[in-house]
């Protein structure tokens, strides 16, 4: 008996960009966010600061994205690993970030920290990599392909300062 093969097609990255938008989180005293297409990352430039891969992969841990009780995004907790369990040590001075040592950091894109629990456990996989100034600046990228327009809508209207950052691979 054949089966019919339930896998999708892969579809080249040139071809599929809009389904690999990439958040970059700037981990910087000033919370700093760019959108960038597509994942997965070697490197990108962003306010003439050079970033590359720190060498963790393209997946570390599942994120979720911080949702309120009106489903808008409001931050996203990244799931901690023992390789990235530094990140939390690294991320004890900037505001924006809340930490639960050795589980997580909760990143927040705006003053606003009423999360609905319910809203906010996607548990998404799609891509989260580590990047890392030449100066020692640290930066996330999260795949965006389980967030829905009004997602971006609402992450971009959140009140954090965008920046442009292009690709240097």
């Amino acid at each position: 008996m054949l089966r019919k093969s339930t896998r999708e097609p892969e579809v080249p990255v040139s071809e599929n960009t809009e389904q690999r938008r990439c958040l970059l989180v700037m981990l910087l005293p000033q919370l700093v966010l760019a959108e960038i297409r597509p994942w997965p990352l070697a490197g990108f430039v962003c306010e003439g600061k050079r970033y590359r891969d720190a060498g963790f992969g393209e997946w570390t841990e599942f994120y979720d994205w911080l949702r309120d009780s009106d489903s808008n995004v409001l931050g996203v907790r990244f799931w901690l690993s023992s390789e990235t369990e530094f990140l939390s040590d690294y991320a004890e001075q900037p505001p924006y970030v809340q930490i639960d040592p050795s589980r997580y950091l909760e990143i927040y894109f705006s003053e606003n920290r009423e999360i609905s629990q319910q809203r906010s456990s996607d548990q998404d996989f799609l891509y989260d990599g580590i990047f890392r100034s030449d100066d020692g600046q640290y930066a996330i990228g999260f795949g965006m392909g389980g967030l829905s327009e009004t997602d971006i809508v609402s992450l971009h209207n959140a009140g954090a300062r965008w920046a442009k950052a292009g690709r240097t691979d």
